[in-house]
C-alpha cells in the first residue's frame, strides 16, 4: 500500500510538458529580393483650369516722334554743299518750255523735273538735318551748261541728257530716266519737201530728209503743229506724247529713231564732288523707296 502511494505521488509530480512531442527543426531559406531601380519619370503637372498662362509684356517701342535717322557727316567748309547747307538754300535751274518735265499752269511752275527737284531737296534736308528751300531759275535748253558755269544755279534739272561731250564741261548725277527719241508725223502729209521741227540745243541724230526748222521751245512747235506749218517733229517720247495730246490736228508717233537714246540726269559744276555725292545718295533713296517710279507714273 505504501508502495502504491509513492508511485502515485511520483506520477503527479511529473511536468506536463514531458509528454509534449518535440517540434521538428525546420530550415527556412531566406530569399533575397533583387533591387530594381525604378526609372524616374518626370510628371508634368497639369495646369489648373483657374490658372492663366503668364504672357510676356511686349517690348516698349519708342514714340514715333522721337525716331530719327543719323545725320551724314558735314562736308568741308569751302565746298558748294557746305554753302548750300549753311544758307539752307538750293538754287535749281529748270525749263518751263518742256512739258511734261517743266511748264507753267495757272497754279505756277509744275512738271516731273520740278517734283523731282523738290524731292531731292527734301532728301538732302533729311540726310543733313536741315530744311532746304529751293530758289527756281527758268532757263532755255541752250543755257543749261552756261547757267552752271556762270554759277547761276547749283544744279540743273531740265530734261538734261547725258552725253560724252557735255560730260567734259559739267558733272552728271546717276541717270534717273531713260527715254526713246521718236519721230512724230502729221496724219496728212502734203508737202513735197516736209518741214521737220526741232528745239534748239537738243540732242539726237536726224535720220529723215526734209527742211529742218529750229524753234526756241516746244510750245512754239506745238503752235506750229496746230497751224499746220510743220510735218515732222523729233522729240523724246514723253514730250512727243504731250505734244500730240495738246493739238487738235492729227499727229502720231510713226517711228522710234533711237531706243533708250536719252539718259536724263542732274547737272552740276565740275569739282562739286560733295554735292554730286549728296545728289546721288538722294536719288538712290528715292529709287529704293519707290518714290522715283511714283513720279514716273504721275507725270510720264
Amino acid at each position: 500500500m505504501k508502495k502504491l502511494l509513492t508511485l502515485a505521488i511520483m506520477f503527479a509530480a511529473t511536468p506536463a510538458f514531458a509528454n509534449t512531442p518535440v517540434a521538428k527543426k525546420t530550415t527556412k531559406k531566406t530569399v533575397v529580393a533583387k533591387k530594381v531601380e525604378a526609372k524616374k519619370v518626370e510628371v508634368k503637372k497639369a495646369a489648373s483650369p483657374t490658372t492663366k498662362a503668364t504672357k510676356k509684356a511686349p517690348a516698349t517701342e519708342p514714340p514715333l516722334y522721337s525716331i530719327d535717322s543719323a545725320a551724314k557727316p558735314a562736308p568741308p567748309a569751302k565746298t558748294a554743299l557746305a554753302r548750300i547747307l549753311r544758307a539752307q538754300h538750293l538754287r535749281v535751274c529748270v525749263r518751263s518750255d518742256v512739258p511734261p518735265f517743266g511748264y507753267f499752269t495757272n497754279k505756277g511752275l509744275t512738271g516731273f523735273d520740278i517734283s523731282l527737284a523738290t524731292e531731292l531737296a527734301k532728301r538732302i534736308s533729311i540726310d543733313y538735318k536741315k530744311n532746304l528751300h529751293i530758289g527756281w531759275t527758268v532757263i532755255t535748253a541752250g543755257a543749261r551748261i552756261t547757267s552752271l558755269q556762270q554759277k547761276t544755279c547749283d544744279i540743273v534739272i531740265a530734261a538734261f541728257s547725258y552725253t560724252k561731250s557735255r560730260a567734259k564741261l559739267v558733272s552728271f548725277s546717276k541717270i534717273y530716266l531713260l527715254t526713246d527719241k521718236v519721230l512724230v508725223a502729221a496724219a496728212n502729209l502734203t508737202r513735197k519737201t516736209p518741214v521737220i521741227a526741232r528745239v534748239k540745243g537738243t540732242t539726237g541724230k536726224l535720220d529723215i530728209k526734209g527742211e529742218v526748222r529750229y524753234y526756241n521751245n516746244y510750245q512754239e512747235i506745238i503752235n506750229a503743229m496746230e497751224e499746220g506749218t510743220v510735218d515732222y517733229v523729233i522729240a523724246d517720247r514723253p514730250i512727243a506724247l504731250h505734244m500730240i495730246r495738246s493739238v487738235t490736228r492729227p499727229f502720231n508717233i510713226t517711228k522710234t529713231l533711237s531706243k533708250n537714246a536719252e539718259h536724263y540726269a542732274v547737272g552740276m559744276n565740275k569739282g562739286d564732288t560733295h554735292l554730286l555725292k549728296a545728289v546721288n545718295s538722294a536719288l538712290s533713296s528715292l529709287a529704293q523707296s519707290g518714290r522715283l517710279t511714283y513720279l514716273h507714273r504721275q507725270w510720264l
